[in-house]
């Protein structure tokens, strides 16, 4: 959306949105200045949900956090479409026409002319009727016309039927409150503090009376349900006693734990007997390879053998050494060889003194007792793991006995448990709703409805929205004809529009200023005409430099099918390149023939004439030929060389050849006349649009060499 041209546009309509709006104030001042003065009446119901004093047993016990606000809204909601039922508003119905009919003297409204036109009969039967159906609390609704009396058209008259009331009827809940605020406004405070007090104290009343009834209908139920599931319930109750009886059953589960308890009890000490015996084992096995192993345990002696071979080895050494040395003559070498042997000797026996302080027998015989000792344990091990085994086999078929009497006692308990949570249920409902029927929910008329001063005049604000509203209006029009007009106004939307030259702009001149002799020739102090003058000429010098530089005099000026005519444009150029004292021959039809009679130029000259062989009569500024060929194209009329040779003789004789050519829809008819021309250029009358098929015809345009360019005719400002 282009902000500036929507601008535009706004201005362009401006007077239509100033005097629309000033029409509506105005007529809406005549409506509302004899507005008769309104007054309001308000009376306030305490519904005691948001009253903690009001409150025994609260009804939100199981909500919490968002759910309490949305549960309280419901109630609101539900106590307020309840006050707007046909059933309360026809209560109220009745109550307002008995007013008015057993006080003619002082009605609320000024009686109409229904109940003008009742009888006293009539009326004290109508009186009679009303009153039977509020006692009865009956629905009013169109289909009570079909008595003698019409008794919802004589309500309807006053403006107490449903629909009515309820346009000045408000009944609403503030946020936080816990009162109903009910409102109405009319042209009669009593009428306003009847109407809020009426159906306050009927809506209390009757909502009383229901929600009792309805609390009673519901004990009733629940009694008769209680008792259905008591018996059911204690029937469950029978079967599994009975079960438990016949079966020899006291408590499956308590007993069922001690079994289990004692067989995992036994599994334990098995497993635990069953590590000392692997134990036993395993230390009986080394104790066993200790007393074989005696050449390879140390603990045994096993190196006392090998020492007292190396004593004994020694001693004989020192024996046959002593008898050398006796034998020998008692020698110094052999004495030092036996001494020799002596040291070796006492040094082997005090180690081995060192290294055996304990007997090696005394080791040996300690381990026989501990084998002895470990078989023992083995044995006692081995028969206490038969034992528990025999234990195990009594309670494993202990435990599996009780298993089918554990799924009977299941089922009958498991019967029991719903059953007992059905009737403990019902039996909450009851209690609940015994409850809520003597503590429940009660309504009470904390703020009566008073009379008051009138309402503040919305004069001022009716007269406000209304000049808003009609200014809307005017907004959207004017947006709507913005979104949906596709006219060309200016240059520039023609130049986009086509994709093409525009070579000129001419503003709008008014019907009364269209003379265009007075326009070139007498000064206007109107800027509208000043500008059309600069514009016709910037579009004249375009013109002439175009066709000079190319050494060309004649130009076709064609345009697109319009419902305004390009003539005065075509008019106006002919006339600003006749100021210049060029010699113009115009070629047009019979449209320009009248605009040039009232400028006192011949036009009894056709182009057909010069055709035929006829000499044209040249006139000092402009002259004129009718392009009427009698229904014939040109080439029809006369062959293409003698066509060239007569325009060559206008070029020798004219400055400039205008030739007005039927408009660029018909692109085909005017394809000869183009043929003749060097140049030519369209008229487009700004507020035209251009359709599809035109946008076909402009292409063509576009790729002709001869076309000029665009010339926009009738642009306002």
């Amino acid at each position: 959306m282009n902000i500036q041209e929507f601008l535009n546009l706004m201005r362009k309509y401006r007077w239509l949105i100033i005097s629309v709006p000033a029409l509506t104030l105005i007529i809406t001042f005549f409506f509302v200045k004899n507005l008769p003065k309104e007054y309001k009446s308000e009376a306030k119901i305490s519904t005691g949900l948001l009253d903690p004093s009001r409150q025994v047993a609260s009804e939100l016990q199981g909500y919490s956090g968002p759910d309490i606000i949305i549960k309280l809204n419901q109630q609101f909601t539900t106590i307020i479409d309840v006050m707007r039922m046909p059933k309360n508003m026809s209560l109220l119905s009745y109550r307002l026409i008995l007013h008015d009919l057993k006080n003619p003297q002082a009605p609320f409204k000024p009686l109409s002319a229904d109940l003008k036109n009742l009888s006293a009969a009539q009326k004290q039967e109508a009186i009679n009727l009303f009153e039977s159906r509020l006692i009865k609390r009956e629905v009013l609704t169109p289909l009570d016309n079909n008595g003698r009396l019409m008794l919802y058209d004589l309500v309807k008259s006053m403006a107490y039927d449903e629909e009515s009331l309820n346009k000045k009827l408000s009944i609403s809940h503030e946020q936080n409150s816990d009162f109903i605020s009910v409102q109405f406004l009319s042209q009669n405070t009593l009428l306003s503090v009847f109407v809020v007090n009426t159906l306050a104290n009927d809506f209390i009343n009757n909502y009383s009376l229901d929600q009792i009834s309805n609390k009673n209908t519901s004990i009733l139920v629940l009694d008769s349900l209680l008792q259905k599931k008591e018996a059911v319930m204690n029937d469950r109750i029978r079967q599994l006693k009975d079960y438990k009886i016949k079966n020899g059953v006291l408590n499956l589960d308590k007993q069922s734990q001690i079994i289990y308890q004692q067989i995992t009890d036994n599994e334990n000490k098995k497993s635990q007997a069953l590590i000392d015996r692997q134990a036993a084992l395993a230390a009986l096995k080394s104790v066993n390879e200790k007393l074989d192993g005696r050449y390879s345990d140390k603990y045994l002696g096993a190196e006392v053998i090998s020492d007292n071979q190396d004593i004994i080895n020694l001693k004989n050494k020192i024996e046959v050494a002593e008898n050398i040395y006796l034998d020998g003559g008692y020698k110094a070498t052999d004495k030092k060889k036996v001494d020799s042997l002596q040291l070796l000797l006492s040094s082997k026996l005090l180690k081995s003194n060192d290294r055996y302080v304990s007997d090696p027998l005394v080791a040996k015989q300690t381990l026989v007792q501990r084998r002895i000792s470990l078989g023992i344990d083995l044995e006692k091990t081995t028969a206490g793991i038969k034992d528990i085994d025999r234990e195990l086999d009594k309670l494993n078929a202990k435990f599996t006995g009780m298993v089918p009497f554990d799924a009977g006692v299941q089922n009958y308990e498991r019967n029991a448990d719903v059953a007992t949570k059905e009737y403990l249920e019902i039996l909450s409902r009851y209690n609940q709703t015994s409850l809520d029927k003597n503590i429940g929910l009660r309504l009470q008329l904390v703020q009566e409805g008073v009379p008051t001063i009138p309402e503040s005049s919305k004069k001022a604000l009716y007269m406000a929205l209304s000049m808003v509203a009609s200014f809307a209006i005017c907004f959207f029009l004017l947006l709507m004809i913005y979104y949906l007009d596709h006219s060309i106004n200016n240059a520039k939307e023609l130049k986009l529009a086509t994709k093409g030259k525009v070579i000129g702009e001419l503003n709008f001149i008014k019907p009364k200023n269209r003379d265009i002799a007075k326009i070139w020739e007498e000064e206007h102090p109107e800027q509208g005409i000043s500008l059309f003058k600069d514009q016709m000429r910037t579009l004249r010098f375009e013109i002439d430099h175009s066709l000079t530089t190319a050494h060309q005099k004649v130009l076709g000026i064609t345009s697109l099918k319009s419902s305004r005519s390009p003539i005065f444009t075509l008019i106006g150029l002919t006339y600003s390149f006749a100021s210049l004292g060029k010699k113009i021959l115009l070629i047009g039809n019979a449209e320009i023939a009248l605009e040039l009679e009232k400028l006192k130029i011949s036009t009894n000259q056709s182009i057909g004439n010069v055709l035929a062989g006829s000499t044209i009569v040249a006139d000092q500024s402009i002259t004129f030929l009718s392009n009427d060929l009698g229904g014939k194209s040109l080439l029809e009329k006369g062959h293409q060389e003698g066509i060239d040779q007569i325009f060559n003789a206008f070029s020798t004789e004219f400055d400039l050849i205008l030739v007005y050519l039927d408009p660029v829809n018909s692109l085909s008819a005017i394809k000869e006349w183009i043929y003749f021309t060097d140049q030519y250029v369209a008229l487009f009358m700004a507020g035209d649009s251009i359709d599809n098929l035109e946008q076909e015809k402009l292409a063509q345009l576009n790729e002709d060499k001869k076309f000029a360019g665009w010339i926009i005719s009738g642009v306002k400002a």
